[in-house]
């Protein structure tokens, strides 16, 4: 067997590991053996990959994406409005419930609270009969009423990339695939370097145009494309995730072996592979110009963030008004299960019962300017 790639450990059946070649955190299944060891999969997973998931964290929540193993750490968010929530997949929570006490004439007190369900609720007013002996709290809960409530405020969150600790893990991603096509991945001796000898970053930022030939539409594409030239001497590489960040990398320049050209990319939100068409092969001019910036572009970055972005709020938006409809419409026939409706004034007592359900989601779409139909 070979070496592990980080240490020069010799790999056997008992410490080679299975290494994600898109890290697990952010919606990677493909494996690779005869990589690393075991040990270093998990210092690697606990520093270079961690420092990427953390980054990218609120995107994989956003797009739901679909993992290996495990489910992505939830997040504190504030909105525009000021208002603290907690962000999962497919979830959206205020972070604290809301417990308003006022004192009334009689010597008791009102209490008016809005949790998250009937579970949350209960355990507040049990927490409140502590101090409050007279709060019944199954009488309570029995006037209790389930509603939804939005938030007055726009999600935001500021989208930055750190090169020091998930630079590494971009860069042992693409050694990752070329290890899986059955090349090897000591021949990217400036990936090497930068890995293992604190060696200068082997890749800068590319935001200059599409390398990606058929680029599929709306999809927040990760892909890790490489190609060896061997009249070049050169590896060169190219990295997406989420369709935003998009690095290129000059593997090598002095590679002596066959040429040969390797890709892989999948959609995250599903996990499935595509097949995608590419080329590059970038001068050592053009090189020093990426590693200088001068293909970094706010303003195409910006384009290309809506391009994904755009999409993916419509197609949510349209599953939410969906659930929406179908939920009120289940409550509405349960309420009314077993009555003939003939009279219109029976109609009207429908039809008003069904837009008291609709009425907290058309406020708020009202309020947000969007358009329901």
């Amino acid at each position: 067997m070979s070496v592990c790639l980080l240490c020069e450990e010799q790999l056997t059946e008992a410490n080679d590991s299975r290494e994600h070649i898109i890290p697990n955190s952010i919606g990677g299944f493909k494996k690779t053996k005869g990589f690393i060891c075991i040990r270093c999969n998990g210092k690697a997973g606990e520093t270079w990959d961690a420092a990427l998931s953390k980054e990218m964290n609120k995107l994989s929540l956003f797009f739901r994406i679909e993992r290996d193993r495990g489910d992505n750490k939830r997040e504190l968010i504030e909105t525009t409005a000021g208002e603290k929530l907690i962000y999962g997949k497919g979830t959206l929570e205020f972070y604290r419930p809301k417990i308003d006490i006022a004192p009334v004439d009689t010597g008791g007190v009102r209490l008016s609270i809005s949790a998250k369900d009937m579970a949350q609720a209960r355990q507040i007013l049990e927490g409140q009969k502590r101090k409050y002996k007279s709060i019944d709290v199954d009488e309570m809960l029995k006037q209790a009423t389930s509603s939804l409530t939005y938030p007055r405020g726009a999600m935001h969150f500021d989208l930055q990339w750190n090169q020091d600790g998930a630079g590494r893990s971009w860069v042992k991603t693409a050694l990752a695939l070329i290890n899986e096509s059955g090349f090897n991945p000591s021949d990217c001796l400036n990936a090497t370097n930068y890995l293992l000898r604190d060696g200068e970053p082997c890749f800068g930022y590319y935001y200059k145009d599409d390398l990606v030939k058929n680029r599929p539409v709306g999809i927040p594409l990760h892909c890790i494309l490489v190609i060896a030239d061997k009249s070049n001497k050169t590896i060169q590489g190219y990295l997406e995730y989420f369709g935003m960040l998009r690095v290129v990398f000059n593997l090598s320049d002095s590679y002596e072996g066959e040429s040969y050209k390797i890709g892989y990319a999948i959609d995250p939100k599903t996990g499935n592979e595509i097949l995608i068409d590419f080329d590059f092969q970038f001068s050592k001019e053009e090189i020093e110009d990426i590693y200088d910036y001068k293909y970094y572009d706010s303003e195409v970055q910006k384009k290309i963030m809506g391009d994904v972005i755009g999409p993916e709020i419509k197609s949510q938006q349209e599953g939410h008004f969906e659930a929406v409809l179908a939920s009120a419409s289940a409550k509405i026939a349960e309420k009314f299960k077993g009555e003939e409706l003939t009279t219109r004034e029976q109609i009207n007592t429908v039809v008003d019962s069904y837009m008291k359900e609709l009425e907290p989601h058309l406020i708020h779409w009202i309020r947000k300017g969007r358009d329901v139909d």
